[in-house]
């Protein structure tokens, strides 16, 4: 491996004047990574925020240390991408940010401004927020710039709609791939603004916090000062989402009208009250307003059985927990809804080692013959399915069913009903008509490949998506877990240290699962120094990321 490759010396001044730490800082392509070091008598600033950023995309750098910053190299060339970083002196007098821009071309790391014109056209850096320029996603969306969108909002009287989810979220490509771009979409959001939101961006997490946005993909109308009117969770098809839109535009109200209308009896008022705090995962909220509205729905039976699971789990109220899977088994007999909890009933108990009651195991034998007969027409498998108006599963209907059928055989341990079911999800899943062009549609089902113990079909659609998109950290990921699960740990390591390389809010968990391969592969001193490259994330403090550190210190102990 050559050692170096090329040296920059960074020339960052602002206007006609230069400041002290101009010129103290060098980087180079060394190892499949971008080494910065800094001269004698000047520092980084370990505390500073310090950054790759590359499509709007922020990634924190590898190593942060006082004398050494480390970079992911861009796993594709010629896309132009900027360093972000503050520079002090030793005597601590001045303390300077820099950014500058590069790409890298043949292997080598070249000023942004001395790509070629073309080149760099295609791969222009994001504009910084003091910008006026307003950039925008082939669909029309501006992206990660919300206070430009709430001032052009404001200035044309519109609202916005909002989309806040990432990359690695399979629902979230489906809605980028299959919803965005289309005529009936495009229709329905004509008078809105719309705004893309990256969640794997730091400067848009505030975004996620402020409207307690709790799973993504997350699609919000906002007035142009931020309040909210309508909220949507996960992947809907292109024509039921369009209309959704359409039909909420009606009757835009904020959650405080809404909430006066509920309190005076108005029960549209509050189901829409209901669904919103659904989508928002608020259970006890959407539960209270579902229940005031005499609703029967899906999405009520749901909100209630994730309010309850909730409080099995914390609060150990199981008694409480079995009877409202029970109640919702009984209420919505033959539904989706009403298969989903026995099996949740009859999982929960499996988990904890208890055993099934009669009445429970009644409920599961009957379901098991209603899903195989079921099963056997693909076309009554779809409809069944989509009467369930929670969330969207095609095109994985069938495999659904099959799956729901497997578990309740699982259950009553009828090892003979579950290979049966395991036979046709296999038959399934072989004969589904799938494309890496639709990547959203592919990491959504590649579940259903696990449960029919395929593994080497989940692979090579795995290898597809890398092939697909080599410069997103997504494929990497999965693929590192993938090989973690089949405890081949030698492919595993080049994924995960891919994925981390490339990876930005997903980058700790990711980092996780590196420690995790090193300590396999017996490499104790790579683990630990990976946990502590974790540990040194001033992120890794925050309250999301609390259950991560405890393992991640944990393992640092046992090592």
């Amino acid at each position: 491996m050559k050692s170096l490759v090329l040296v920059f010396t960074l020339l960052l001044s602002l206007g006609s004047w230069a400041r002290l730490s101009d010129g103290k800082v060098s980087f180079a392509v060394s190892g499949g990574k971008i080494l910065g070091t800094v001269q004698k008598g000047f520092h980084f600033n370990k505390e500073a925020p310090a950054s790759f950023t590359m499509k709007g995309a922020e990634i924190a750098p590898l190593v942060k240390e006082e004398q050494q910053l480390v970079f992911a190299l861009p796993a594709k060339e010629r896309e132009a991408f900027e360093l972000g970083f503050y520079v002090c002196d030793d005597k601590k007098t001045v303390c300077e940010e820099h950014k500058v821009s590069y790409v890298i071309e043949n292997g080598k790391l070249k000023p942004a401004t001395e790509a070629t014109k073309d080149e760099t056209a295609k791969a222009a850096v994001v504009p910084a927020k003091s910008s006026a320029k307003i950039e925008k996603n082939h669909h029309g969306f501006i992206v990660n710039d919300l206070e430009a969108a709430k001032a052009l909002a404001l200035k044309s009287k519109k609202n916005l709609l909002v989309d806040y989810g990432a990359p690695w979220c399979p629902a979230c490509v489906r809605l980028e791939t299959e919803v965005f771009g289309t005529q009936k979409f495009k229709s329905a959001t004509k008078d809105l603004i719309l705004v893309a939101l990256n969640a794997d961006m730091s400067a848009n997490k505030a975004f996620g916090k402020q409207y307690d946005i709790k799973a993504i993909p997350t699609v919000l109308i906002l007035k142009p000062d931020g309040s909210e009117l309508y909220r949507s969770l996960d992947f809907v098809p292109a024509d039921e989402f369009s209309k959704r839109i359409l039909t909420a535009k009606k009757n835009l109200k904020s959650n405080e009208e809404l909430e006066k209308l509920a309190a005076a009896g108005d029960k549209a008022a509050m189901l829409v009250l209901a669904d919103q705090a659904s989508n928002a995962l608020d259970y006890e909220k959407a539960v209270k307003w579902y229940m005031a509205a005499g609703s029967n729905s899906d999405r009520y039976a749901m909100a209630e059985m994730g309010l309850w699971s909730d409080k099995a789990e914390a609060e150990k109220k199981d008694a409480e927990y079995f009877a409202v899977l029970k109640k919702w088994s009984e209420a919505k007999s033959g539904s989706f809804t009403a298969v989903t909890a026995a099996n949740e009933w009859g999982g929960y108990l499996n988990r904890n080692k208890k055993e099934l009651p009669a009445e429970l195991k009644e409920k599961l034998a009957a379901h098991m013959d209603f899903l195989k007969k079921l099963s056997a027409s693909k076309a009554e498998a779809v409809k069944w399915v989509a009467a369930w108006d929670v969330s969207a599963m095609a095109p994985a209907e069938r495999a659904e069913v099959l799956t729901m059928w497997m578990t309740a055989a699982d259950l009553l341990k009828n090892k003979e009903e579950s290979d049966l079911a395991k036979a046709e999800l296999k038959k399934e899943m072989a004969a589904m008509k799938l494309s890496e062009k639709r990547p959203g549609e592919v990491m959504a089902v590649l579940s259903y490949f696990r449960t029919a113990e395929m593994p080497a079909e989940e692979e090579s659609w795995l290898l597809k998506l890398l092939k697909e998109d080599s410069a997103s950290y997504v494929p990497y990921m999965k693929l590192a877990n993938y090989y973690v699960r089949q405890k081949a740990f030698d492919k595993a390591l080049p994924q995960a240290e891919k994925a981390v390389a490339l990876g930005a809010d997903m980058r700790l968990y990711n980092l996780k699962t590196l420690a995790e391969i090193h300590k396999e592969l017996k490499h104790k001193d790579e683990a630990k120094k990976t946990i502590e490259v974790a540990l040194a994330d001033p992120e890794i403090k925050t309250d999301r990321y609390k259950n991560l550190l405890k393992s991640l210190e944990e393992m640092k102990k046992n090592l």
